[in-house]
């Protein structure tokens, strides 16, 4: 049976490894010194070496014939611990043996001293699989092995290891292998095996490898047991991938807001089986090398120089916002995608998203999407509607309370009009005569509320959710001079604070009635409130009087 590229081009030597240089000196430098230690933990992504260099350990460990931490790889020791016939060293995987009893099993074996080698070792792979009693039953062990046992722990996901398992253990951190060097060691593997591989090709392998040189020797025998002369276009038919060229077409449709252009797009890829679980990263990647290209001019590191130019060239037509929100929908697609029934609508409804606007680009409230519509002529003079306050009512009569009193007293003596006293840092500078625009709204009532301040909210809503709910269930007065905000405390204390919340207010009320504001807090008339008092007193006295009741009077 023919063996697998990464199965027989597998590194026997630490010469041979690639991309982890400070790990390989590390243990080189203890097994030159004879100062090797009792416990490793091998943590990582997949196919970096984790797994390849605890074999290589264990044979520097044992080797009779070391040099400078090298083994000689000729030795009996080193062949049979290549070959696994060399029971004193023992892979375990706990994946499928992580229960306490399999790890009790295993400290068990740790008393008898080895047969062949000076160290019996063990590797135990995907370790974070072991169950927390097995994890308890092995911490005592690994503390303190006996003197001619050695523990060598691999993970990929080392958050999951207890942090009483991490403390006994020297930790290794193997990083993501480069893509340079990918690539000259897939070149080199297919010079070996008579395979005509182009540059191009390599370097696809080595990105889409993601690090893992494994998965890119893997990915080569696939690709040359279709052809044995691998080019850029054998790589993507079985690797899945789209086109450059096809992902700037997709990218644009999106950006024109071409929904059915777009869809049609992702519905071809899928048809030549592209696999949306591929596709999806590879479009995120496009608007990351944008994004990346459009913020600093950085250069994209698995681009050419044609390439670049043209992701410089198409990234001026974005905004950076754009661009963030693209990657904001994309990654939410992207974490969806592993639960989804059905991974292609996963990624439709994505595409749909961003070429429906809602997404690269500020959502249009209704109000904004009809005004957008109106043309300078068509589009009449706006005046909003004003209506007068509602005429103080006798206290014999059964007043109609509102469902929710915005300003307490306390609160509207906080904030003085502006005609009493300075304008609060809410207040704009107003011009001593009214502008054409301010008379447009001072024709009614001094005091009048403002119609449509409802879908004034609304539009403010859209544009900064915040802003939007303190200002539920508010209202807004007209004067000749201020547009006055009758409000809660909190958004009163909001609007004053933040510069820009008045700008969004003026923006919205603009877009809504086409009249342009200053902003300012309102009060309600001290003067009218005190008069209202001064009514109900003397009506009092009156009906004291009338029934008999003296009263004295007080001036």
């Amino acid at each position: 049976m023919k063996l697998a590229l990464y199965r027989k081009y597998r590194p026997t030597k630490f010469s041979d490894v690639v991309g982890q240089e400070d790990i390989i000196a590390a243990l080189r430098n203890q097994v030159a010194a004879g100062r090797t230690g009792h416990a490793y933990l091998f943590t990582g992504v997949r196919g970096t070496g984790k797994t390849t260099l605890a074999r290589m350990l264990a044979k520097a460990v044992n080797c009779p014939n070391t040099k400078d931490g090298e083994p000689c790889g000729e030795c009996e020791i080193c062949r049979g611990i290549d070959n696994g016939s060399i029971l004193d060293v023992t892979e375990i995987d706990a994946a499928s043996n992580n229960r306490v009893d399999d790890v009790r099993d295993l400290l068990d074996e740790t008393s008898y001293t080895p047969a062949v080698c000076r160290m019996r070792v063990y590797i135990v792979d995907e370790v974070h699989m072991l169950t927390m009693q097995a994890f308890n039953a092995l911490l005592k062990t690994l503390e303190e092995p006996p003197q001619h046992v050695m523990f060598i722990l691999a993970t990929t996901e080392v958050q999951k290891v207890p942090a009483t398992i991490l403390s006994r253990c020297q930790r290794f951190d193997f990083k993501r292998i480069p893509e340079d060097l990918i690539a000259e060691r897939v070149k080199y593997v297919a010079s070996q095996e008579d395979i005509n591989i182009t540059d191009e090709a390599a370097a696809l392998i080595a990105r889409l490898a993601d690090g893992a040189l494994r998965d890119a020797l893997s990915l080569l025998d696939t690709c040359a047991s279709l052809d044995p002369n691998v080019d850029e276009d054998v790589v993507k038919r079985l690797a899945g991938v789209t086109d450059r060229e096809y992902l700037f077409d997709l990218s644009r449709k999106i950006k024109d807001r071409d929904i059915t252009g777009s869809l049609e797009t992702v519905s071809g890829l899928y048809m030549n089986s592209m696999d949306p679980v591929r596709l999806l990263p590879e479009l995120i990647r496009h608007y990351r090398n944008l994004l990346m290209v459009r913020v600093g001019g950085i250069t994209l590191r698995d681009c050419s120089d044609s390439m670049q130019k043209r992701y410089e060239e198409e990234s001026s037509n974005y905004t950076e916002s754009e661009l963030l929100d693209c990657l904001d929908v994309l990654s939410a697609a992207s974490d969806k995608m592993s639960a989804s029934i059905d991974r292609e609508v996963t990624l439709e409804l994505a595409v749909i998203t961003l070429a429906g606007g809602r997404a690269g680009g500020k959502r249009q409230s209704p109000a904004e999407a009809a005004a957008a519509k109106m043309t300078p002529s068509a589009a009449p003079a706006a005046k909003p509607a004003v209506r007068e306050e509602r005429p103080v009512q006798k206290k014999e009569e059964k007043a109609e309370e509102p469902e929710e009193k915005m300003i307490p007293e306390d609160v509207s003596e906080q904030l003085p009009p502006p005609e009493e006293e300075a304008p609060p840092a809410a207040y704009e500078t107003v011009p001593e005569e009214p502008t054409p625009q301010m008379q447009k709204v001072s024709s009614g009532s001094s005091e009048g509320l403002l119609d449509g301040w409802d879908d004034c909210v609304q539009v403010i809503k859209d544009r900064n959710r915040t802003l939007g709910a303190l200002l539920k269930s508010s209202r807004a007065h007209v004067t000749a001079t201020h547009l006055l905000i009758e409000a809660n405390p909190m958004a009163i204390k909001f609007i004053r604070d933040n510069e820009d919340s008045r700008s969004v207010i003026k923006e919205a009320v603009a877009s809504v009635t086409g009249v342009r504001l200053p902003v300012g807090p309102w009060k309600e008339d001290t003067q009218k409130k005190k008069t209202d008092e001064d009514d109900g007193l003397e009506e009092f006295l009156r009906m004291a009087e009338e029934a008999g009741v003296e009263v004295e009077r007080r001036s």
